[in-house]
């Protein structure tokens, strides 16, 4: 495990993965990322997809490759290439195994930076190949709610800023697929959703968010609260188990997104949501937690 600290938070890191695992306050001791067994994994980092492609299959170029839900990242060794106390770099590179499912020469970084109350995360994606590259990268992580044992679940909301006249929803249909549709999430009232564990029971949630700056998890039951600036993604997506009370909410920037449901494999090049990466090209995608 690594470990970044700042005057107000620590920050352990684990290089499975290179998911955030623990950010702890330094006042309260309070450890705001979810560590039950109910879901075991904390943060994972997606790529080269989101979500589940349709027959764990998708075609490029002609060909068609197996990919597993949210792509492979997250069970790699990540390399620690540089650190410091307060921030680490961790970069995962392409090999023989990865180019079987996704046939090219990648350079995926994370830099982590703590800076007094705020996790500052800054991914990077290099296309060291020859060929243009698509993917989807998407960030995965699950928060304890209510925080800090302050309230239950329903006394939490989100609210977006700036504020929201209309948030579009993107239809999911089945779970955890999408069905091409997108229309007016009329959940969210000025700019703000009520949250509830049933909202959760037909799958994951996912925004436009691409007039979105940045969303607050808050209750007047507590002083705590969660505030991620997401500018950099365009989708923002909201999880929690289906059917279940288990105390925790995955708020999920993405920069992709999952498979519209089809009976054959989806075209990468041609996916709603894939950037792609000319050969040399890199992109940067970054967000903040700010933790209070």
């Amino acid at each position: 495990m690594i470990t970044i600290k700042s005057n107000r938070l620590t920050v352990e890191i684990d290089q499975l993965g290179a998911q955030v695992t623990h950010v702890v306050g330094s006042e309260s001791e309070y450890d705001y990322i979810w560590n039950g067994q109910a879901w075991t994994r904390h943060a994972p980092i997606l790529f080269p997809s989101i979500g589940k492609s349709n027959n764990d299959q998708y075609q490029l170029d002609g060909k068609t490759y197996s990919m597993s839900q949210h792509g492979f990242a997250r069970d790699y060794q990540w390399e620690n290439v540089k650190k410091a106390d307060d921030q680490v770099l961790l970069e995962l590179k392409a090999n023989d195994k990865t180019k079987e499912l996704f046939p090219f020469n990648f350079v995926l970084q994370v830099e982590y930076k703590v800076v007094e109350n705020k996790l500052i995360t800054l991914y990077r994606v290099t296309n060291a190949d020859d060929k243009a590259m698509p993917f989807a990268l998407g960030s995965h992580p699950g928060f304890n709610v209510p925080v800090d044992d302050d309230g239950v679940f329903e006394d939490y909301s989100l609210t977006f800023s700036p504020n929201q006249k209309e948030v579009q929803r993107l239809g999911v249909n089945p779970a955890p697929f999408r069905d091409g549709t997108k229309k007016p999430y009329e959940a969210v009232k000025n700019s703000e959703l009520a949250l509830n564990h049933e909202m959760f029971d037909d799958g994951l949630i996912i925004m436009d968010a691409k007039k979105i700056d940045s969303v607050i998890l808050h209750s007047d039951q507590t002083a705590h609260s969660i505030k991620l600036d997401i500018k950099d993604f365009p989708y923002l997506t909201l999880w929690a188990m289906e059917h279940k009370t288990e105390p925790f909410l995955c708020i999920e920037p993405f920069a992709g997104l999952p498979d519209e449901a089809s009976d054959t494999p989806t075209d990468w090049m041609n996916k709603k949501g894939n950037t792609i990466l000319e050969p040399g090209e890199s992109r940067e995608f970054e967000y903040a937690m700010e933790l209070n």
